[in-house]
């Protein structure tokens, strides 16, 4: 590693895993609160399953606005640098989830409590949209060649830092009476957003612009219409972005959120119960995120992806099975591995392998198209799981049946991916004018 890369890593590490840790601290916690506060104080007029529905639908509208911000900060990452739009996106998350800390309840204004949560939600979607993908991309473009993918795993590993930030403030809360949690201590959470957007900030203020979109901009090289020239240069790579995200962010989302709504809701035990389950197995997965990672760099992203699938096709049985014995200890099991073990063997590898698919003219655009890839895998998710067990009328097999098959057509897109030889990279300088560089199409530019 030279010198100045070695200098500058630490700030790299602290802007990519504290930032995202940030970010998805927000947006999880809104949609851990969906399962077990939002259905009752702003949608107190309906029975509690039909309430839960209608809950985790104001979180999948944050999906779909993860899709939009995911294609407008793509496409101004690439234009205007990487660290300016993750200043912004740290700050309209940090925003919105404090005024959801504020906002009155249903009992208080009617109807405006929940359009007032939606366009928050809408918020925080536009936000982490671009937040993920840009911190990716900082992490990879910053990395000496034989480390891209661990250094590409760092924002995912603070994904996992958010889960346990979300979940660890609302269990914390949630041991208040229930008089007291409803009425105020579900707000402290939302609230902290603020201290921890405003420490994000002063760590992302220090960090420098990457040096591949810096050589970019010296050379005047940076696209006008970096989405056109994606569409255009890149279809079979944003083809299987989309798909193999779809896959992944199914599986998690289904563990981190609609599994509380399950045990807590259909089994009816206590809350503590699942979010300590959720708690331990994000504690695991913050470490195994970046050993998938680092693995990737040695073998190859796309096996260690494939294996990730296939494992959840395959876990979610017994899953389930563990789940309905109600037993705590049991359960907590269950989550641990599907968190901690068969989730890190997709997120871990994603980061390298989504990014070095694409040119560094279009990367922050190639990398957020898997945010469209998480609208339908993890907006209309909770959605399906949730119909699908009232359809069931509390049996899971149907949903167990949906996962696996999410599972496997993400498994069969991601099949297809050319695997990039380990010892090539696309950490070196480009030599020639853009307009002049080959179809990447062409290259096995996958991992």
């Amino acid at each position: 590693m030279s010198t100045p890369a070695r200098a500058r890593w630490p700030y790299v590490f602290v802007s990519a895993f504290l930032g995202t840790a940030i970010e998805q601290y927000d947006f999880l916690l809104y949609g851990t609160a969906s399962a077990l506060v939002f259905n009752r104080l702003f949608f107190p007029n309906l029975d509690p399953l039909a309430g839960t529905i209608a809950s985790l639908g104001t979180y999948a509208a944050g999906y779909f606005a993860r899709g939009a911000g995911a294609l407008i900060c793509g496409h101004f990452g690439d234009r205007i640098g990487r660290k300016t739009l993750l200043m912004v996106t740290l700050l309209v998350m940090g925003i919105a989830s404090t005024l959801v800390g504020c906002l009155p309840t249903y009992a208080s204004i009617g109807i405006w409590a929940p359009i007032l949560l939606t366009t928050l939600r809408v918020l925080q979607g536009f936000a982490i949209g671009g937040e993920q993908s840009g911190a990716i991309v900082l992490g990879v473009e910053s990395a000496p060649a034989h480390r891209r993918g661990l250094y590409g795993s760092w924002s995912n590993s603070g994904s996992y830092g958010g889960v346990l930030l979300s979940t660890g403030a609302l269990l914390l809360t949630s041991l208040l009476p229930e008089p007291a949690f409803l009425s105020w201590g579900w707000r402290l959470p939302f609230l902290f957003s603020a201290v921890l957007v405003v420490i994000g900030l002063i760590g992302r203020a220090r960090l420098p612009e990457t040096v591949e979109f810096a050589q970019l901009q010296a050379r005047h090289g940076v696209s006008r219409f970096p989405l056109r020239d994606l569409m255009r240069d890149h279809g079979r790579a944003v083809m299987i972005v989309f798909m193999a995200r779809l896959g992944e962010i199914t599986w998690s989302v289904f563990v981190v959120l609609f599994a509380v709504a399950y045990v807590t809701v259909q089994l009816k035990l206590p809350k503590s119960v699942i979010l300590g389950a959720i708690m331990s197995g994000a504690a695991l997965g913050v470490f195994m995120v970046p050993f998938f990672a680092a693995l990737s760099d040695r073998i190859g992203r796309k096996p260690i992806y494939l294996a990730g699938l296939i494992a959840c096709a395959l876990y979610v049985w017994p899953f389930f099975t563990m789940l309905n014995t109600r037993d705590p200890v049991w359960i907590r099991v269950a989550v641990v591995l599907a968190l901690g073990v068969v989730h890190p063997m997709m997120y871990g590898p994603q980061g390298g392998f989504f990014a070095d698919m694409f040119d560094v003219r279009v990367r922050f655009s190639g990398v957020s198209i898997g945010a469209i890839g998480a609208i339908v895998g993890g907006g209309i998710n909770p959605l399906i799981c949730s119909s699908l067990l009232a359809q069931g009328h509390g049996n899971p097999n149907a949903v167990a049946t949906y996962i696996t098959a999410s599972a496997l057509v993400a498994a069969c897109f991601t099949f297809f991916a050319p695997r990039r030889p380990l010892d090539a990279t696309h950490a070196e300088p480009l030599t020639e004018a853009p307009e002049l560089r080959p179809n990447p199409l062409g290259d096995a530019r996958s991992a």
